[in-house]
């Protein structure tokens, strides 16, 4: 249940006495424009990755995601997972998601871009357009052996995919360390927070 609706709920369920944050499911909500250039002190170090990425790939390739290379999208989701099978159990879920969403990327209204080095796929990230003002970021892999990577993905999706929004929601980080680190070195505009409700 998100934040907006409590005091709906403690109005007409007053049966419903406890409202438990769950922290673990607050979406990041970033200003595009922050994430697509990376300007200002507090992203020096994210910068200082791009660039060493620059320098180290000059000849990497940008392009979007379609039908036409979708499946190398997902080839490289799976090689992806299976690095991580032995230690998240769940992740085997995570690939089937990533590949039926590719798979349906035009019925579904998914868009979004891969990064190449040498002709092969060693980074992706896909999302879609939730309203005129913000679009969800779905999805996003890349190579932990390549410095910077991950940050120029991140960076070249909010430049391309979504030009003209002006937020973008890198959803929850399911209360994983790592990735909570990660989503808070961004610096979210704002969080949507969300509750459980615990009935008497």
């Amino acid at each position: 249940m998100y934040k907006e609706t409590l005091e709906r709920f403690k109005t007409y369920l007053p049966e419903l006495t406890d409202f438990v944050p769950d922290r673990d499911n607050w979406d990041y909500v970033y200003l595009r424009e922050k994430l697509a250039t990376l300007s200002g002190r507090k992203y020096h170090g994210k910068k200082n990755h791009v660039n060493a990425f620059f320098k180290e790939y000059p000849d990497y390739v940008y392009e979007p995601i379609t039908p036409a290379n979708a499946q190398e999208c997902i080839e490289f989701g799976q090689k992806w997972c299976e690095r991580r099978a032995e230690t998240d159990s769940s992740i085997n879920c995570e690939y089937c998601a990533i590949k039926q969403a590719l798979i349906n990327m035009e019925v579904l209204g998914i868009k979004g871009g891969l990064i190449r080095i040498n002709g092969q796929v060693e980074a992706f990230s896909f999302g879609e357009q939730i309203n005129k003002e913000t679009a969800v970021v779905h999805v996003e892999k890349a190579n932990p052996d390549i410095r910077g990577l991950y940050t120029v993905i991140n960076m070249l999706f909010a430049q391309n995919v979504f030009p003209d929004v002006t937020y973008l929601n890198r959803e929850e980080d399911m209360g994983k360390e790592g990735l909570r680190t990660a989503k808070e070195s961004y610096h979210p505009e704002f969080m949507v927070e969300k509750y459980n409700i615990i009935v008497k």
